[in-house]
């Protein structure tokens, strides 16, 4: 499998990494999951979405799969990205902005910063 999801916070908040060679079919299987776990809750969440994993992408990966539901998914709050380069949060923001019709991500050089971001989400101080 090419990415691991799970709670870092039930119903709060989201860690996705993203793992290996990253194609247009390896991203969808990822973004299907993070959607079923979407639907499972019931007030919007925040999306950890570690990219530093990632050992290759595919020219264009992260606009291979424009209009999906879960750049869409009312449950998904905020994107916290970590370890994207410029040319993949350009790609990123495009299609985001494209599908969702807004901007809903913030990016992070490495986990330390994104997780000291969310640490108040997690510890249920915010």
């Amino acid at each position: 499998m090419a990415h691991e999801i799970y709670w870092l916070k039930p119903e709060r908040v989201l860690y996705v990494s993203y793992q290996g060679h990253q194609t247009p079919d390896t991203l969808k299987a990822c973004l299907d999951d993070m959607a079923v776990q979407l639907d499972t809750v019931s007030q919007p969440v925040v999306i950890i979405i570690n990219w530093l994993e990632v050992t290759k992408a595919d020219p264009g990966v992260l606009r291979s799969n424009l209009g999906h539901r879960t750049y869409s998914h009312p449950m998904a709050a905020r994107g916290v990205l970590v370890g994207f380069n410029p040319l993949h949060v350009m790609e990123n923001e495009t299609t985001a902005v494209n599908t969702r019709g807004s901007k809903n991500t913030q990016y992070f050089a490495t986990m330390e910063q994104a997780m000291e971001y969310v640490k108040p989400m997690i510890e249920g101080v915010a």
